[in-house]
């Protein structure tokens, strides 16, 4: 065969062969893959809900006791800090003894407690139908924190990784950083994601719903914050921010509750809040706010429009037959 047939026969193999791989294929069974495409969504939502139940199962357990949440924090701790490490083994063990006080100590354990049982308050919120039903657990919840505000107040030394526990996002916490938590926990914006912030958890978790519901325990739910900020502000405090907390913060939280009394069907005690507030705090940074808002309050409905005296005229007459 000589060059220019070799040449040839090259060429029609190489256009036989794109034209074969632009031709179509046989029209797949379209029942078949639908039904093929219906098995694996099911599939998948089942092991989604496996995934999320044993995450679940871990929590819980771990939240049985100071003890089973120190032990779940030092696992979590080796995974995150010292998976891959050299000297992974001795690190962790002397890490392990330089910490062994304060994993046994009731203010790390209390610590463990409280934010392994708001992950799993926060678990519960993301797919709930009915967040209503969540209300009596989150406010027991709240309760608990404040309970321990002595307790943390009182640690000596104090200690960061105690601190952390309720102070940072659950996003961002070593659990987070060692489990797939992030897709099970509700959005920042409607959900607070740090475990110890009272205010936060009051206002996103709580008074959201009870304003949609027109509960009346909204009310409550200030003089709760009110109390709580006003005992965290005098321990340890300087004199300067108490006066501060009295002159400026609590009047302002006094407003917003003045606020939600009009929200569950109470405008008239709404409004007499607002003008003792104004008439007790004349100097308060929030005055013209406040002034604005009892104009607004007070300001007479817009007259109804008359009726038209003009009768409607007689409809067009019809066609002729």
């Amino acid at each position: 065969m000589n060059v220019s047939r070799l040449v040839c026969v090259c060429v029609f193999l190489s256009v036989s062969l794109v034209c074969a791989q632009q031709q179509d294929v046989a029209p797949p069974n379209l029942d078949a893959i639908l039904k093929d495409i219906a098995v694996l969504e099911q599939k998948q939502k089942q092991g989604k809900i496996a995934e999320r139940n044993q995450l679940v199962g871990l929590i819980q357990n771990a939240a049985a006791s100071g003890s089973a949440a120190a032990n779940f924090y030092t696992q979590a701790v080796e995974e995150v800090q010292f998976k891959g490490k050299k000297d992974k083994v001795e690190a962790f063990v002397a890490w392990k003894k330089s910490r062994a006080d304060l994993l046994r100590s009731k203010e790390m354990q209390t610590a463990l407690l409280l934010h392994l049982k708001y992950l799993l308050l926060s678990f519960q919120r993301k797919d709930l139908e009915k967040p209503e039903t969540q209300l009596p657990s989150l406010m027991a919840y709240v309760n608990e924190v404040v309970s321990c505000d002595d307790l943390f107040a009182k640690q000596n030394p104090p200690n960061n990784e105690t601190k952390d526990l309720l102070s940072k996002p659950l996003t961002g916490s070593i659990f987070a950083q060692w489990l797939p938590l992030g897709e099970w926990l509700p959005d920042q914006k409607s959900w607070e994601q740090k475990p110890g912030d009272v205010p936060g958890i009051l206002e996103k978790n709580i008074r959201s719903v009870m304003r949609e519901k027109k509960d009346p325990q909204l009310i409550q739910t200030w003089d709760l914050e009110m109390k709580v900020e006003a005992a965290r502000i005098t321990t340890g405090r300087s004199d300067h921010q108490a006066d501060q907390f009295n002159t400026v913060t609590r009047p302002r939280l006094q407003f917003k509750q003045a606020q939600d009394m009009a929200v569950i069907g109470q405008p008239n005690r709404a409004l007499t809040e607002t003008i003792a507030l104004v008439r007790a705090n004349p100097l308060h940074p929030d005055f013209g706010i406040w002034v604005a808002k009892i104009r607004e309050s007070v300001k007479p409905a817009a007259p109804a429009q008359p009726a038209s005296d003009q009768t409607s005229p007689p409809p067009a007459p019809g066609n002729a037959p």
